[in-house]
């Protein structure tokens, strides 16, 4: 198989050489045709023949500038956003059609006879900076497709590594749940319940590239009620929980926001009077909104190294780019996060 790929790889090459040769020689002779009035006597405008390729040059750089300038301010803001930021950049290219057709109306005058022509090259100009635009933006993408891929295996990697096998882990908290409830442990119970239900979570949909906000907000719940569990009860009074019942069908990344609540409650609880710990998870004009807020513990809690948090901004940048907003607050006594990223309408 690799003979054969060689083997045509090196045909294609010779095929192009050849077509180049060919047509390079046929050009030459072309321009030559071409060129040679201007070198006998007569009234061949060689200084007018010049003007007009160097304006064709220019025309075509000025339509790669403008391609450049497209892709980098306007094209990667709007493109993979929500649907109505498409519809935005179709916008701004109807508007730029008709800049163009301005443009090139001023340029002659305002000549009427001319109008249709001037549509007709304003259109084609915005079509040739559309498609420029595509192809300016391809290495980027296949560059973020490719580090996202690679993101997903190595996540893949460690899980398989640091988890036991699924069914196992599973049958050993159903026998130890059925204990529980033999021994009318009904809390323990529940917490052995909540705890599968977080690692069924897990399993099943780490892998997927989008959950319903119903399903992450569901294991959010679940993680949280967890973690009050070993809360003293003057602790749990100063824990604020409000998350959205956002009733219509989004899509997120899954476990996208676990790791700034995990971060909440490993490093801000602590004893003391003056602890207090704010979580709040809402919706609004197609984008989630996560507010946490947290007394800083008087004796900062050693150990973890922030892997999780460092990732999941890399993951936010991979996934948003530009179109998230994360701003992190940091005091001797409290600290506050928000973070804001768009949800989709479809998986």
């Amino acid at each position: 198989m690799y003979v054969q790929s060689a083997y045509w790889n090196k045909a294609s090459r010779y095929l192009f050489a050849t077509v180049s040769l060919l047509l390079l020689g046929y050009w030459i002779y072309r321009w030559q045709q071409g060129l040679a009035p201007y070198g006998a006597e007569g009234d061949a405008d060689l200084p007018g023949f010049i003007r007009w390729l160097l304006g064709y040059v220019f025309l075509l750089a000025v339509i790669l500038g403008a391609a450049w300038l497209n892709h980098r301010l306007l094209y990667r803001k709007l493109v993979g956003r929500p649907t109505r930021l498409r519809w935005a950049y179709s916008s701004w290219l109807l508007i730029l059609w008709w800049i163009l057709f301005e443009f090139f109306q001023n340029l002659n005058g305002y000549a009427t006879e001319i109008i249709i022509e001037n549509w007709f090259v304003s259109l084609l100009c915005t079509l040739l900076i559309a498609a420029l635009t595509l192809a300016i933006d391809q290495p980027e993408s296949r560059r973020k497709r490719a580090e996202l891929e690679q993101d997903k295996m190595e996540a893949e990697l460690h899980n398989l590594r640091a988890q036991l096998h699924p069914h196992f882990l599973f049958n050993t908290l159903n026998t130890i749940y059925s204990e529980a409830l033999q021994q009318d442990q009904d809390q323990l119970a529940t917490l052995i319940a909540e705890l599968s239900g977080l690692l069924r979570f897990s399993f099943k949909h780490a892998k997927q590239p989008r959950v319903t906000l119903h399903e992450e907000v569901d294991f959010l719940r679940r993680y949280i009620h967890l973690q009050q569990a070993r809360l003293t009860p003057a602790q749990q009074q100063a824990v604020q929980i409000n998350m959205t019942d956002e009733p219509r069908a989004y899509w997120l990344p899954p476990l996208l926001i676990i790791p700034f609540v995990e971060n909440a409650f490993v490093h801000g609880v602590y004893d003391g009077p003056d602890f207090f710990l704010q979580i709040e998870l809402k919706v609004e004009d197609d984008y989630l909104h996560l507010e946490i807020a947290n007394g800083q513990a008087p004796k900062p809690r050693t150990g973890g190294s922030g892997t999780g948090i460092s990732n999941t901004h890399q993951r936010l940048e991979r996934l948003y780019q530009n179109n998230y907003l994360l701003e992190e607050e940091r005091t001797p006594e409290i600290y506050r996060l928000y973070l804001k990223f768009p949800l989709s309408l479809s998986a």
